[in-house]
Protein backbone atom coordinates (compact mmCIF):
# COMPACT_ATOMS: atom_id res chain seq x y z
CA UNK A 1 0.00 0.00 0.00
CA UNK A 2 2.26 2.63 -0.81
CA UNK A 3 2.55 5.02 -2.94
CA UNK A 4 5.67 3.72 -4.71
CA UNK A 5 5.79 0.26 -6.91
CA UNK A 6 5.19 -2.91 -5.64
CA UNK A 7 8.53 -3.98 -6.52
CA UNK A 8 9.13 -7.11 -8.67
CA UNK A 9 4.76 -7.45 -8.41
CA UNK A 10 3.50 -7.28 -12.01
CA UNK A 11 -0.57 -7.56 -11.85
CA UNK A 12 -2.39 -9.20 -14.36
CA UNK A 13 -4.56 -6.15 -16.68
CA UNK A 14 -7.97 -5.36 -15.20
CA UNK A 15 -10.47 -7.77 -15.77
CA UNK A 16 -14.54 -7.03 -16.78
CA UNK A 17 -16.34 -4.46 -18.35
CA UNK A 18 -15.00 -1.69 -17.98
CA UNK A 19 -12.37 -0.29 -20.65
CA UNK A 20 -8.78 -0.24 -19.45
CA UNK A 21 -7.23 3.25 -18.06
CA UNK A 22 -6.05 5.03 -21.09
CA UNK A 23 -1.89 5.06 -22.03
CA UNK A 24 -0.40 8.11 -20.19
CA UNK A 25 0.59 11.15 -23.00
CA UNK A 26 3.76 11.14 -23.93
CA UNK A 27 3.63 14.65 -23.57
CA UNK A 28 1.61 15.29 -20.64
CA UNK A 29 3.37 16.13 -17.51
CA UNK A 30 3.94 12.70 -14.82
CA UNK A 31 3.08 13.59 -11.62
CA UNK A 32 5.76 13.92 -8.48
CA UNK A 33 6.42 11.09 -7.18
CA UNK A 34 8.00 12.88 -3.90
CA UNK A 35 7.27 15.89 -1.71
CA UNK A 36 9.81 18.64 0.29
CA UNK A 37 10.71 17.89 3.53
CA UNK A 38 12.27 21.11 5.32
CA UNK A 39 12.54 22.41 8.84
CA UNK A 40 15.29 22.97 11.49
CA UNK A 41 17.28 20.80 14.03
CA UNK A 42 16.14 22.49 17.77
CA UNK A 43 17.67 21.49 21.17
CA UNK A 44 14.19 20.18 22.65
CA UNK A 45 14.60 21.18 26.24
CA UNK A 46 15.97 24.84 24.80
CA UNK A 47 13.74 25.24 22.21
CA UNK A 48 14.80 28.81 21.23
CA UNK A 49 18.48 26.89 20.28
CA UNK A 50 18.30 25.92 16.48
CA UNK A 51 21.56 23.28 15.82
CA UNK A 52 24.22 23.70 12.90
CA UNK A 53 25.60 20.86 11.98
CA UNK A 54 23.38 18.12 12.58
CA UNK A 55 23.37 15.59 10.19
CA UNK A 56 19.99 14.16 9.35
CA UNK A 57 18.94 10.68 8.36
CA UNK A 58 16.13 8.96 6.76
CA UNK A 59 14.77 5.62 8.11
CA UNK A 60 11.77 4.00 6.30
CA UNK A 61 12.28 4.93 2.47
CA UNK A 62 14.90 3.24 0.16
CA UNK A 63 17.48 4.78 -0.77
CA UNK A 64 18.31 6.83 2.36
CA UNK A 65 18.73 9.99 2.45
CA UNK A 66 21.25 12.00 4.27
CA UNK A 67 21.45 15.82 4.93
CA UNK A 68 23.55 18.27 7.49
CA UNK A 69 22.00 20.99 9.02
CA UNK A 70 22.88 24.42 7.99
CA UNK A 71 24.09 27.34 9.88
CA UNK A 72 21.00 28.87 10.71
CA UNK A 73 19.84 24.64 11.85
CA UNK A 74 17.86 24.25 8.46
CA UNK A 75 17.78 21.41 6.41
CA UNK A 76 16.17 19.99 3.20
CA UNK A 77 15.07 17.26 1.23
CA UNK A 78 13.69 17.49 -1.92
CA UNK A 79 11.87 14.43 -3.12
CA UNK A 80 10.74 12.31 -0.43
CA UNK A 81 8.02 9.41 -1.45
CA UNK A 82 4.40 10.56 -0.54
CA UNK A 83 2.34 8.11 1.27
CA UNK A 84 5.29 7.55 3.69
CA UNK A 85 5.93 7.12 7.34
CA UNK A 86 9.80 7.69 7.52
CA UNK A 87 12.12 8.56 10.81
CA UNK A 88 14.52 10.97 10.71
CA UNK A 89 17.32 10.66 13.06
CA UNK A 90 19.18 13.54 13.76
CA UNK A 91 22.43 13.45 15.69
CA UNK A 92 24.89 15.97 16.48
CA UNK A 93 28.11 15.86 19.33
CA UNK A 94 27.41 15.98 22.65
CA UNK A 95 23.26 15.04 21.50
CA UNK A 96 21.73 11.41 21.52
CA UNK A 97 20.78 10.34 18.07
CA UNK A 98 17.08 11.31 18.19
CA UNK A 99 14.32 9.41 16.01
CA UNK A 100 11.08 11.97 14.97
CA UNK A 101 8.71 10.53 12.75
CA UNK A 102 7.25 12.36 9.86
CA UNK A 103 4.35 11.24 7.79
CA UNK A 104 4.57 12.69 4.04
CA UNK A 105 1.36 12.95 2.24
CA UNK A 106 0.09 15.10 -1.16
CA UNK A 107 1.92 17.96 -0.15
CA UNK A 108 5.16 19.28 1.34
CA UNK A 109 6.22 19.29 5.18
CA UNK A 110 7.58 21.65 7.30
CA UNK A 111 8.22 19.99 10.74
CA UNK A 112 10.94 20.95 12.82
CA UNK A 113 13.40 17.52 14.16
CA UNK A 114 13.92 17.65 17.54
CA UNK A 115 17.52 16.74 19.71
CA UNK A 116 17.89 15.84 23.31
CA UNK A 117 21.48 16.35 24.80
CA UNK A 118 23.01 13.75 26.63
CA UNK A 119 23.58 16.65 29.46
CA UNK A 120 19.75 16.77 29.31
CA UNK A 121 18.63 13.74 29.19
CA UNK A 122 21.63 12.47 32.37
CA UNK A 123 19.55 15.28 34.16
CA UNK A 124 16.34 13.05 34.09
CA UNK A 125 17.88 10.14 35.63
CA UNK A 126 19.10 11.74 38.08
CA UNK A 127 16.27 13.43 39.52
CA UNK A 128 15.20 9.82 39.98
CA UNK A 129 18.30 8.93 41.57
CA UNK A 130 19.77 6.91 38.29
CA UNK A 131 22.58 6.57 35.62
CA UNK A 132 21.80 5.03 31.95
CA UNK A 133 22.21 1.93 30.85
CA UNK A 134 24.51 1.67 28.25
CA UNK A 135 22.87 -0.06 24.42
CA UNK A 136 19.23 1.72 26.33
CA UNK A 137 17.34 4.38 24.92
CA UNK A 138 15.40 7.75 26.55
CA UNK A 139 11.74 8.08 24.98
CA UNK A 140 9.05 10.72 25.22
CA UNK A 141 5.89 10.52 24.33
CA UNK A 142 3.01 13.40 23.92
CA UNK A 143 -0.28 12.16 24.96
CA UNK A 144 -3.16 13.67 23.11
CA UNK A 145 -6.94 12.43 22.79
CA UNK A 146 -8.46 12.76 19.63
CA UNK A 147 -9.89 15.87 19.58
CA UNK A 148 -6.33 17.06 19.87
CA UNK A 149 -6.09 18.14 23.81
CA UNK A 150 -3.87 16.90 26.36
CA UNK A 151 -4.62 13.67 27.32
CA UNK A 152 -4.66 14.14 31.57
CA UNK A 153 -6.50 12.28 34.89
CA UNK A 154 -4.78 9.08 33.13
CA UNK A 155 -3.07 6.55 35.80
CA UNK A 156 0.05 6.18 35.15
CA UNK A 157 -0.04 2.08 36.07
CA UNK A 158 -2.63 2.43 32.46
CA UNK A 159 0.21 3.67 30.04
CA UNK A 160 2.73 0.83 29.07
CA UNK A 161 5.30 0.20 26.92
CA UNK A 162 5.33 -3.29 25.27
CA UNK A 163 7.49 -5.51 23.57
CA UNK A 164 7.39 -7.72 20.44
CA UNK A 165 5.29 -10.21 22.37
CA UNK A 166 2.72 -7.62 23.69
CA UNK A 167 4.59 -7.88 27.33
CA UNK A 168 5.54 -4.67 29.34
CA UNK A 169 9.29 -3.91 28.11
CA UNK A 170 11.94 -5.40 30.74
CA UNK A 171 14.01 -3.32 32.62
CA UNK A 172 12.27 0.41 31.73
CA UNK A 173 11.68 3.11 34.30
CA UNK A 174 8.42 4.75 34.54
CA UNK A 175 6.40 6.68 32.90
CA UNK A 176 7.19 9.76 34.68
CA UNK A 177 5.13 13.39 33.82
CA UNK A 178 7.23 15.55 32.34
CA UNK A 179 6.50 19.01 33.71
CA UNK A 180 6.47 22.58 33.16
CA UNK A 181 10.42 23.30 32.65
CA UNK A 182 10.38 20.11 30.44
CA UNK A 183 12.44 18.15 33.27
CA UNK A 184 10.32 14.24 34.54
CA UNK A 185 8.49 15.45 37.86
CA UNK A 186 8.71 12.05 40.24
CA UNK A 187 5.63 12.89 42.70
CA UNK A 188 2.74 12.12 40.20
CA UNK A 189 0.63 9.33 39.71
CA UNK A 190 -1.25 9.92 36.71
CA UNK A 191 -1.02 11.99 33.64
CA UNK A 192 -0.94 15.72 33.25
CA UNK A 193 -0.72 18.90 31.57
CA UNK A 194 1.98 21.46 31.69
CA UNK A 195 2.62 24.09 29.18
CA UNK A 196 -0.15 23.08 27.19
CA UNK A 197 1.04 19.24 27.13
CA UNK A 198 0.58 16.15 28.45
CA UNK A 199 3.93 14.05 28.32
CA UNK A 200 6.04 11.42 30.07
CA UNK A 201 8.75 10.03 29.69
CA UNK A 202 10.04 6.80 30.01
CA UNK A 203 14.08 5.66 30.86
CA UNK A 204 16.05 2.53 29.58
CA UNK A 205 13.83 1.44 26.88
CA UNK A 206 15.40 -1.65 25.21
CA UNK A 207 16.33 -0.63 21.39
CA UNK A 208 13.86 -2.33 18.74
CA UNK A 209 10.37 -2.33 18.25
CA UNK A 210 7.98 -1.21 21.08
CA UNK A 211 4.32 -0.37 21.43
CA UNK A 212 2.70 2.41 23.87
CA UNK A 213 -0.20 1.38 24.63
CA UNK A 214 -2.84 3.51 27.18
CA UNK A 215 -6.42 3.11 28.32
CA UNK A 216 -8.37 5.41 29.67
CA UNK A 217 -12.11 6.65 29.58
CA UNK A 218 -13.04 9.07 27.43
CA UNK A 219 -15.20 12.31 27.11
CA UNK A 220 -18.59 9.84 27.61
CA UNK A 221 -17.13 7.56 30.60
CA UNK A 222 -16.33 4.65 28.04
CA UNK A 223 -13.46 2.73 27.53
CA UNK A 224 -10.88 3.44 24.89
CA UNK A 225 -7.68 2.09 24.10
CA UNK A 226 -5.04 3.79 21.95
CA UNK A 227 -1.42 2.47 20.81
CA UNK A 228 1.20 3.53 18.75
CA UNK A 229 4.77 2.29 17.45
CA UNK A 230 8.04 3.35 19.21
CA UNK A 231 11.37 2.60 17.57
CA UNK A 232 14.45 3.11 19.46
CA UNK A 233 18.22 2.61 19.14
CA UNK A 234 20.82 1.80 21.44
CA UNK A 235 21.99 5.07 22.95
CA UNK A 236 19.47 6.83 21.38
CA UNK A 237 16.31 8.76 21.94
CA UNK A 238 12.89 9.08 20.66
CA UNK A 239 10.27 11.31 20.51
CA UNK A 240 6.60 9.84 19.86
CA UNK A 241 3.05 11.03 19.71
CA UNK A 242 0.16 9.04 20.92
CA UNK A 243 -3.31 9.85 20.18
CA UNK A 244 -4.80 13.28 18.46
CA UNK A 245 -5.87 13.47 14.95
CA UNK A 246 -2.97 11.35 13.36
CA UNK A 247 -0.51 8.88 14.41
CA UNK A 248 -2.38 6.22 16.58
CA UNK A 249 -5.00 3.29 16.34
CA UNK A 250 -7.80 3.14 18.12
CA UNK A 251 -10.55 0.37 19.61
CA UNK A 252 -12.77 2.50 17.97
CA UNK A 253 -14.31 3.39 14.10
CA UNK A 254 -12.82 0.07 12.29
CA UNK A 255 -15.07 -2.01 10.37
CA UNK A 256 -16.10 -5.56 11.64
CA UNK A 257 -16.42 -6.88 8.11
CA UNK A 258 -14.37 -4.65 5.74
CA UNK A 259 -14.97 -4.93 2.12
CA UNK A 260 -13.04 -3.89 -1.11
CA UNK A 261 -14.89 -1.14 -2.40
CA UNK A 262 -16.23 0.63 0.78
CA UNK A 263 -12.96 -0.18 3.14
CA UNK A 264 -9.53 -0.91 1.43
CA UNK A 265 -9.85 0.73 -2.13
CA UNK A 266 -10.31 4.04 -0.30
CA UNK A 267 -6.94 3.64 1.26
CA UNK A 268 -5.27 3.22 -1.99
CA UNK A 269 -5.79 6.30 -3.31
CA UNK A 270 -3.59 9.34 -2.66
CA UNK A 271 -4.08 11.74 0.33
CA UNK A 272 -5.76 13.90 -1.15
CA UNK A 273 -8.78 11.53 -1.70
CA UNK A 274 -9.00 10.45 1.60
CA UNK A 275 -6.26 7.28 1.02
CA UNK A 276 -2.51 6.60 2.17
CA UNK A 277 -1.12 8.35 -1.08
CA UNK A 278 -0.48 4.90 -2.90
CA UNK A 279 -2.24 5.99 -6.08
CA UNK A 280 0.32 9.08 -6.63
CA UNK A 281 2.39 6.58 -8.14
CA UNK A 282 0.24 3.37 -8.77
CA UNK A 283 -1.32 5.02 -11.54
CA UNK A 284 -0.76 5.07 -15.32
CA UNK A 285 1.66 7.01 -16.16
CA UNK A 286 3.24 7.00 -12.59
CA UNK A 287 6.25 4.93 -10.98
CA UNK A 288 3.81 2.33 -10.18
CA UNK A 289 2.67 1.65 -13.07
CA UNK A 290 2.69 -2.12 -12.86
CA UNK A 291 0.12 -2.07 -10.13
CA UNK A 292 -2.93 0.59 -11.04
CA UNK A 293 -4.33 1.31 -8.36
CA UNK A 294 -6.85 4.08 -9.42
CA UNK A 295 -9.18 1.59 -12.25
CA UNK A 296 -12.22 0.79 -11.18
CA UNK A 297 -12.64 -1.22 -7.56
CA UNK A 298 -13.77 -4.42 -9.44
CA UNK A 299 -10.54 -4.90 -11.56
CA UNK A 300 -7.99 -3.49 -8.69
CA UNK A 301 -9.54 -6.09 -6.79
CA UNK A 302 -9.43 -8.54 -9.79
CA UNK A 303 -5.66 -7.37 -10.49
CA UNK A 304 -4.11 -7.95 -7.20
CA UNK A 305 -5.94 -11.70 -6.67
CA UNK A 306 -4.30 -12.40 -10.19
CA UNK A 307 -0.66 -12.36 -8.67
CA UNK A 308 -0.17 -15.19 -6.42
CA UNK A 309 1.06 -13.90 -2.93
CA UNK A 310 -0.39 -10.52 -3.32
CA UNK A 311 -3.58 -11.25 -0.76
CA UNK A 312 -2.66 -15.06 0.62
CA UNK A 313 -5.58 -16.50 2.30
CA UNK A 314 -4.17 -19.08 3.36
CA UNK A 315 -1.43 -17.36 5.48
CA UNK A 316 -2.85 -13.32 5.82
CA UNK A 317 -0.34 -11.73 7.49
CA UNK A 318 2.21 -13.18 4.67
CA UNK A 319 0.09 -11.17 2.52
CA UNK A 320 2.70 -9.10 0.03
CA UNK A 321 0.21 -6.48 0.16
CA UNK A 322 1.08 -6.37 4.23
CA UNK A 323 4.23 -7.17 3.96
CA UNK A 324 5.91 -5.14 1.19
CA UNK A 325 4.94 -1.74 2.48
CA UNK A 326 5.94 -2.83 6.17
CA UNK A 327 8.56 -0.73 7.96
CA UNK A 328 11.46 -3.06 8.40
CA UNK A 329 13.62 -2.44 11.46
CA UNK A 330 17.36 -2.16 10.97
CA UNK A 331 19.50 -3.95 10.29
CA UNK A 332 16.89 -5.61 8.11
CA UNK A 333 16.99 -3.42 4.42
CA UNK A 334 14.28 -2.07 3.44
CA UNK A 335 12.72 -4.39 0.86
CA UNK A 336 10.19 -1.49 -0.84
CA UNK A 337 10.83 1.57 -1.68
CA UNK A 338 9.11 3.21 1.25
CA UNK A 339 7.47 2.52 4.56
CA UNK A 340 3.88 3.21 4.77
CA UNK A 341 2.89 0.74 7.93
CA UNK A 342 5.06 1.79 10.73
CA UNK A 343 4.74 -1.62 12.02
CA UNK A 344 1.56 -4.26 12.61
CA UNK A 345 -0.62 -1.57 14.78
CA UNK A 346 -0.94 0.77 12.08
CA UNK A 347 -4.90 0.87 11.96
CA UNK A 348 -4.84 0.51 7.59
CA UNK A 349 -2.71 -2.50 8.41
CA UNK A 350 -5.03 -4.00 10.83
CA UNK A 351 -7.95 -3.27 8.54
CA UNK A 352 -6.41 -5.03 5.24
CA UNK A 353 -5.43 -8.18 7.61
CA UNK A 354 -8.85 -8.28 8.99
CA UNK A 355 -10.51 -8.12 5.37
CA UNK A 356 -7.74 -10.86 3.83
CA UNK A 357 -8.33 -13.29 7.10
CA UNK A 358 -12.57 -12.86 6.33
CA UNK A 359 -11.81 -13.59 2.25
CA UNK A 360 -10.82 -10.67 0.05
CA UNK A 361 -14.49 -9.61 -0.51
CA UNK A 362 -15.00 -6.99 -2.87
Amino acid sequence: MRSSCLLGLVLAACVGEAPPPPEPDPGGDVPPQGQRVSGKAIDYFVPATSLVGAVVITDGIDPQLTSTTATDGTFAFETVPVGSQVFFSASRASYRATRNLVTIADAAVTQDLYLMSTTDINRQYASSGRTPTAGRAFVIAELQRNNGTPLTGVPLTDLKLLDGAGAPAAGVFGPYVIGDGGDILLAPTQTEAHVGKSRVAFLDAPAGALTLKVTFLDGQGQPQTLSTPVTTAADGAALVRLGGMTGASSTAGSPAAPRFTADIYPRLQTAANGGRGCANCHTVGGQGAVAVFNAIPSDVLAALKAKPGLIDLTTPANSLLLTKPLYEQPPLVQNHPNATFVDANDPDYKRILLWIQQGALL
